[in-house]
This record gives C-alpha cells, structure tokens and sequence, in this order.
C-alpha cells in the first residue's frame, strides 16, 4: 500500500459531508469528527490531506500525524459516504499512516511497541509466546482436524474467558478442531497503524500451519483476527487462501440451522447487540450473531438505535485503544448509555476487544449493564 497505490481516488472527495452523519437520520456516525470538531479529524479532511501530501502541497507535521491516528477505522464514513470514493476510504486511511511510517512520521510512539513485541514474542501485549494458551489446563492437542480455532492475542493475553468458553462449546457440540501454540499474531495492529514491513511474512506462517494442519475450516472468536484473515491476507499473499474463513458466529449458526446443534436451556434476560467494525462494516457479518441470540430460549432481544452497517465504534480500533487511551474510553461511554436507553440488562458482542473497551466504560460511568461475549452465553447453555 501507500498513497501512491489508492492516488486515483485522492481526488473523488467533494467534502459533500456526507460521511460525516447517518445517512437521513443525520445522528452522529464518526467518533473522530465529534471529538475534534475540525475537518481534519473527518474523512474527508484526511482524504484532501493525503491528496495535498502526495501532490507536495502539504508537509508532515506532528498535528498531521495527530489528525491520521486519532481515528479508530471503524469505517462508518464509508458507508455513509455517497460518493464512489467510499469503497475505498479506509483504503486511503490505512495507505496514509502507512505513508506516514515511510517517512518516519509514524507511528505514535505507543504503536511502536507493537511491532517490536510482534517481531519479539508474536504479540502486541509484551507476553511471553510460550504463555499463548496457558489459559488452557490441555497441553496435548491434534495435530490435524478439520477446524482450526484461531485464538487470537486479546483472548489469549487479555479476554481469556472468551477463549475459554469457545474452547469449551467446541468440545460440547463434538466439534473436530484444535488450536496450536505456534499461533502468531495476525498482524492486524500493524496493519491498523501502518506498520506493514513484518506483516507477509507473519500472513505466510499462519496459513502454512493451518495447512499442515490439514485443516479445512478456520474460526475465530476475535473480529480484528477474522478480518484479517478474511479480507487482508488474499490482498497481502496474492493468492486464495484455500481455507474457508468463518466467524465463530457464522461457524455456529450455521450448525443450528442445519440442526447439527440445539439450544434448550433457557436465558431469561434481556440484552442488546453491540456490531464490532471489523465483524460488521468491514466484512458484512449481521444476521449471524442476531440468529444465535433470537434462538435462546427466554431470552429477549432489543435493538440499539444505531445497529448493524449505522452501529456506533466501541471505541477500541485503529491504534485509538492504546495512542487514546482515554478518548478511546469516551467512545465507549457513549455506546454503552445507548445501550442503558434499551432497558437491556446484558450488552453482548462478538470481539474481545470490544468486550474489553466497552467493559472500561461500563466501570467507569457505573452502569448496571453487564458486559458478556455471545459466545460466553451459549457455553453457559448448550
């Protein structure tokens, strides 16, 4: 990537502030925007300025770097986007911090680390690689099956109860799987923040152990690891990956449609849905998790106001989590009181990393929501 690769679409921005709200409903649709308030920090004013930068009309600057990162990529510019540029905005955002990394402008310093703990130990979270699955009391696992349950660092390092609770509903419905300690990460964090030198190499080793694996099917609990996967990988090695590529979610509705599983305990509660960005605008997946839910006995489900292609950034993508530590927070807040507006009593998602970003807002504004993966759920009644 890099600016000269998306050139062609530098100049399709009329700045027509489309990507700037819901299409007709005009609520707010980028957390970047209504946090700084300037055009610089909407889309469109990062598209002008990585068209002023590649024509030599704009130099790098610390406010420009600023004005890059502070944006989460959730992506919700371009689907609000009218013009025929939006198929390619994240493109443009993604190609800028790379152009930026280029130069030596980029990254933030705390998206440094990153890349040096990746190439160390195979994670963005400074643990140790041999600690990857010491969530897990087995240490004996298949070395072929037909599904490989891609963990991912955040459930491996940081959510570690989604990680449990999918390894034990895979063995509960007689799954034919198995994970591998030689996981590595799968560079989404680089990608994310332009850091992109290390990235084929890592794409390269986990699909060739998945295929020594002689494994037909990879699942992930995470969504920034399924998107991956999914959408940059084929872009990155050039090639099919051979492999079908599934969200557990999409792995586990489709065994309860084909009533390959059933789901008879009851869960008599309410809750709402949280889209992850990377599960949802990025790849389109929005009926699968709904299914799942709508399928539990006794369990009620509601809306937020803004779902599935509209749904509101958890706040936790792009780098923000770690350069925005607080603002990364803030976005939360505001998702988590929509949620509180359903009179919901559970806020579930499908990504570890949002259950971890919209968790610290729950702490912090003291809601009485609880946060729960979908798949934590399922566990407690299959």
């Amino acid at each position: 990537m890099g600016l000269a690769d998306v050139e062609k679409w530098l100049h399709q921005c009329a700045r027509c502030s489309s990507c700037k709200y819901l299409y007709k409903n005009y609520n707010p649709s980028c957390p970047s925007g209504e946090r700084f308030w300037f055009e610089t920090f909407w889309a469109s004013g990062r598209v002008w300025i990585a068209n002023a930068i590649r024509n030599g009309e704009l130099k790098w600057s610390e406010s420009i770097r600023k004005a890059i990162y502070a944006c989460p990529l959730c992506g919700n510019c371009a689907v609000q986007c009218q013009q025929e540029v939006s198929d390619h905005l994240l493109d443009i955002m993604e190609a800028l911090r790379e152009e930026a990394v280029k130069v030596g402008c980029g990254p933030l310093e705390e998206h440094r680390i990153f890349a040096e703990w990746i190439q160390k130990e195979h994670n963005p979270y400074r643990e140790s690689h041999n600690d990857r699955l010491s969530w897990l009391e087995e240490k004996k696992f298949p070395e072929e099956a037909e599904i490989y349950y891609f963990v991912g660092c955040t459930s491996s390092y940081r959510q570690k109860q989604i990680a449990k609770a999918t390894y034990s509903l895979l063995k509960k419905i007689n799954a034919n799987f198995t994970v591998n300690p030689e996981e590595w990460c799968c560079a989404s964090p680089l990608l994310r923040t332009g850091q992109t030198e290390l990235v084929e190499s890592i794409a390269k080793h986990n699909i060739e152990i998945a295929k020594k694996m002689k494994a037909k099917k990879i699942i992930f609990s995470c969504a920034g690891c399924y998107r991956t996967f999914k959408e940059d990988y084929p872009k990155i090695l050039k090639q099919d990956l051979g492999i079908e590529v599934l969200h557990v979610t999409e792995y586990l509705s489709n065994l309860l449609k084909d009533g390959a599983i059933t789901i008879t305990k009851e869960f008599p509660h309410t809750v709402t849905y949280h889209d992850p960005c990377h599960l949802g605008r990025h790849v389109g997946v929005y009926e699968a998790p709904r299914e799942l839910l709508k399928a539990v006995p006794g369990l009620s489900f509601t809306e937020l106001m803004r779902n599935r292609e509209n749904a509101w950034c958890c706040g936790a993508g792009g780098g923000v989590k770690s350069g925005f530590k607080d603002w990364a927070v803030d976005i939360a807040k505001e998702r988590v009181k929509e949620a509180e507006k359903t009179n919901a009593e559970y806020l579930v998602s499908s990504c570890p990393f949002c259950w971890r970003n919209l968790e610290d807002a729950i702490k912090t504004i003291h809601s009485g929501l609880k946060m729960v993966d979908i798949v934590e759920i399922l566990n407690d009644i299959i």
